[in-house]
């Protein structure tokens, strides 16, 4: 969903309701029920939606030997990775258990679970801004966009069809 589909920059909160204060959230790694499927065989567990800079942080989950399209990301990204093994089809590192990596905004790359990772991926991501989908690795062309706006749209989406709570969303936007 393009940002412009918002009426404006507090995405409908009331201005009380929207908080530059100190927070936690909890993630229950655990209760299927809170990741919201995001590609076929990986889903997330949305920590917070910066709806200032269109930034976002999840704990995304992927099955072994599923990916994420390639893309880059107009932002900085920090990632920590909790469990499994994955990697960017353009590297040759593979992140494993304890792996912290810092990605530098504007570099096309294709996330994927490793085949022989021992049991689903779990990683956290801090990104910076939207990411932008190509429709191929090189000399592609945009094929999607996505940011803590439009997160923050699926997962309101994704909350109310499961019959969860999405006012509970209304605590992670920043």
């Amino acid at each position: 969903m393009p940002i412009t589909a918002f009426s404006s920059f507090t995405d409908g909160l009331d201005a009380t309701q929207r908080s530059r204060e100190h927070f936690i959230t909890n993630i229950n790694l655990e209760d299927e029920r809170l990741w919201v499927p995001y590609a076929d065989g990986v889903w997330f567990q949305p920590c917070s939606f910066n709806v200032t800079s269109g930034g976002f942080s999840v704990v995304l989950k992927g099955l072994p030997g599923s990916m994420v399209g390639t893309h880059y990301h107009v932002g900085t990204v920090h990632g920590y990775t909790m469990r499994g093994h994955w990697r960017y089809l353009e590297h040759d590192w593979i992140a494993k258990p304890g792996t912290y990596i810092y990605e530098p905004a504007g570099e096309a790359h294709t996330l994927v679970i490793t085949e022989d990772s021992p049991e689903p991926m779990v990683t956290l991501f801090v990104v910076g801004g939207g990411l932008i989908y190509l429709d191929k690795p090189v000399n592609g062309s945009v094929a999607a966009y996505e940011d803590g706006f439009t997160l923050l749209e699926l997962t309101r989406k994704y909350y109310r069809e499961a019959g969860l709570d999405a006012r509970q969303l209304d605590l992670l936007v920043r």
